[in-house]
C-alpha cells in the first residue's frame, strides 16, 4: 500500500474531531487545514478562549461554522464534558492539541469503556519513505517503553485489525534486532524469534525475526546475508523491540530522511491522534486525516 492512497481524495471524508487544549498558532493551523482538506467537524476543549486566534487566520465563514468551542474555567471540566461526549460518540476521534501525552494517556487509561477488548494500545506511525518502494509501519514509537513478548503479540494483533481496516489483504511484519540470527547475548533477537513463531501458521500476516534493520528493507542486503526470507525488502510493518529504538527511528526518518508520517494509538474503540508537540502542521493533518479514514 502506498501513503499517498490513505490521505489523498480526503475531501468527502467526515467526523467530528475533538482537540483538546487548542490554544496555540500551531495546533490552530492544523485545526483550519483539517477543515480545508475534509468535510469534518472539530469541537476544541480547553480552558482558554481561541476565538481571536482563530479569526487572526481569516478563515471563510463556511470553516467556521464547522468549528465548535467547548470552554471551562478547569481542566477537570474539560476532560469530563470531552469523556462524555466520547461516551455518546458526539466526537469520533479524540486529538492530542497542546498538552503531553501522558496527559491524554491518562485520561484514556482512566476510562475503561475507552479501550477495546484486546486491552493493549499501542502507537503505529506510518510513513512515506522516499527511498523505500512502499508505506512502512513502525511500532512503537511513543508509548510502550519495553514491551513483553506478549506485549508485542497483542501490538501486533492491534497492527492486524487497523490494516483490514484500511484496505490490507496480507500484512509482512519484520521484528527489529540488532542482528539476523538468535543470540542470547542480545535478547531482542531471542524475543524475535519466538514471537515470530507464534505466528508462524497466521493466514493474514507473516511474521519474521530478528531482522537487523538493512536486512528487514533491503532484499539485496538480506541475500548477502544468506538471509532465508520470504518478506525481506518488502516489509509492511517494523515492530522495534523497545522505545529508545522506535522514537530514535521515527526522528531519523523524519528529520533526516524527509518522511512524512501519519501516526494513530491503536486500541481504543475510537482513533486517538497524539502526534508530537514538535511535529510539523502536515503531519499532524495527515494523522487526523487517517483517523477520519479509518471510520469510513
Amino acid at each position: 500500500m502506498q501513503f499517498q492512497s490513505l490521505i489523498s481524495d480526503s475531501k468527502s471524508l467526515s467526523g467530528n474531531v475533538g482537540v483538546v487544549f487548542a490554544d496555540d498558532e500551531h495546533i490552530i493551523s492544523s485545526v483550519i487545514e483539517i477543515l480545508r482538506q475534509t468535510q469534518s467537524h472539530v469541537t476544541l476543549y480547553g480552558v482558554k478562549d481561541p476565538t481571536e486566534l482563530i479569526r487572526s487566520f481569516n478563515v471563510d465563514g463556511e470553516f467556521l461554522n464547522r468549528i465548535h468551542l467547548r470552554i471551562f474555567d478547569d481542566k477537570e471540566s474539560v476532560y469530563d464534558k470531552c469523556a462524555d461526549d466520547l461516551s455518546e460518540a458526539t466526537i469520533n476521534i479524540l486529538m492530542k492539541g497542546n498538552v503531553t501525552s501522558a496527559e491524554i494517556l491518562r485520561f484514556i487509561l482512566e476510562h475503561k469503556s475507552f479501550i477495546d477488548e484486546n486491552n493493549f494500545l499501542n502507537h503505529i506511525a506510518c510513513f512515506e519513505i522516499p527511498s523505500y518502494h512502499q508505506m512502512l509501519m513502525i511500532s512503537d514509537v511513543a508509548l510502550n517503553i519495553h514491551p513483553s513478548i506478549d506485549d508485542r503479540i497483542k501490538m501486533i494483533r492491534n497492527i492486524e485489525a487497523f490494516s483490514k481496516n484500511i484496505g490490507y489483504a496480507h500484512l509482512n511484519v519484520g521484528l527489529l534486532s540488532s542482528v539476523e540470527n538468535p543470540t542470547h547475548k542480545i535478547p531482542s533477537s531471542i524475543d524475535a524469534a519466538e514471537i515470530s513463531a507464534h505466528f508462524s501458521t497466521d493466514d493474514f500476516l507473516t511474521v519474521e525475526g530478528p531482522f537487523a534493520f538493512d536486512n528487514a528493507i533491503d532484499k539485496e542486503s538480506a541475500i548477502e546475508k544468506g538471509i532465508d526470507s520470504k518478506i525481506a525488502g518488502n516489509i509492511d510493518v517494523l515492530v522495534v523491540p523497545h522505545l529508545d529504538v522506535g522514537n530514535t527511528l521515527y526522528k531519523s526518518l523524519t528529520y533526516f530522511a524527509n518522511a512524512k508520517v501519519a501516526s494513530l494509538i491503536l486500541g481504543t474503540k475510537f482513533p486517538v491522534v497524539l502526534t508530537s508537540r514538535a511535529d510539523s502542521v502536515e503531519n499532524k493533518v495527515n494523522s487526523a486525516i487517517l483517523a477520519l479514514r479509518t471510520l469510513s
